[in-house]
């Protein structure tokens, strides 16, 4: 082999055992977080109690602990992760009021704001509540598990309610998301806690800023400390905006773990080939010492 070859890959191994570092780093910039009870916290999803560069979605941050469920803070309250299906970007919540009782009350609506990267999905069926009315249409059964005095409360799909002021009449109107499954036959049965149990789904997609970064290789983020803004995390750091193009080629480093693993199986091979033949090299230029001594002729 000749030594140009060899002294040209010997320049390029400290390159290539670079390259794998940096292909473990980006791995390790969002690594996953098993919750336990089937959630594992992935991106754009981050867990809160992490200690290093949170990675994820503004707002996607998830708390969760051996005794507790997996929980998502929105809209003022705290909503159960029942699952998160990566691939076709779906969240199921439940209701924390609904995990005790067959007859719960859901004190106010599911508001997801304009600004909110969460939306309903189709499979959403919307549900309003009525509650505590002092005087409704006598043709409609009410909830009689939320019965209170003379006070009835009352239930609805959202567009199948009878004409009436419910405003004048009612204490409080609550609008909330349940997963469509034959939703108006269990609340014809008076089953309100199985209409609510099964909870409700929601997608998520990214924003402008989240888009730009994702676009250029980063991944979306959140910075550490008091005041958590919006940063991209690229291979290389990180950049408020998006990362960085050299020279009009966007960098970008996708993991390919079986050439990685070629890679380095080959480096080593090279690693120590090249070792042989230096010691080899060596062997012949050094002769021991007593073969180049003159016999005395004795």
């Amino acid at each position: 082999m000749p030594s140009s070859f060899m002294a040209s890959m010997a320049h390029y191994l400290p390159s290539l055992f670079f390259i794998n570092l940096l292909f473990t780093y980006i791995n390790a910039t969002c690594p996953p977080f098993d919750c336990g009870n089937g959630v594992t916290i992935g991106y754009p999803f981050w867990h809160q109690n992490q200690m290093f560069q949170h990675c994820g979605y503004p707002g996607f941050n998830l708390s969760c602990n051996n005794k507790n469920p997996t929980t998502l803070y929105l809209s003022n309250t705290f909503y159960s992760v029942q699952a998160i299906n990566y691939s076709d970007h779906t969240l199921t919540l439940n209701y924390l009021e609904v995990k005790d009782t067959n007859c719960p009350r859901i004190p106010h609506d599911v508001n997801l704001s304009t600004s909110s990267l969460l939306n309903y999905t189709l499979g959403n069926t919307m549900l309003r509540f009525f509650y505590n009315c002092t005087l409704y249409p006598p043709s409609h059964p009410p909830i009689t598990c939320l019965d209170y005095g003379a006070k009835r409360s009352f239930v609805f799909m959202v567009g199948a309610e009878p004409e009436f002021d419910w405003h004048a009449y009612c204490e409080s109107i609550v609008t909330v998301p349940v997963i469509a499954k034959e939703v108006d036959g269990v609340l014809a049965r008076g089953l309100i806690g199985q209409a609510l149990r099964d909870g409700f789904k929601l997608t998520w997609k990214s924003d402008g800023a989240c888009e730009s970064c994702e676009a250029s290789g980063g991944f979306c983020g959140v910075s550490s400390g008091q005041h958590q803004n919006f940063s991209c995390i690229c291979n290389d750091g990180q950049d408020s905006i998006k990362c960085l193009v050299k020279g009009g080629v966007m960098i970008k480093f996708e993991p390919n773990f079986v050439a990685i693993g070629a890679v380095i199986f080959g480096g080593l091979i090279v690693a120590a080939t090249l070792f042989y033949f230096i010691n080899k090299k060596k062997v012949a230029v050094y002769k021991p010492v007593f073969d180049r001594i003159p016999s005395s002729g004795k």
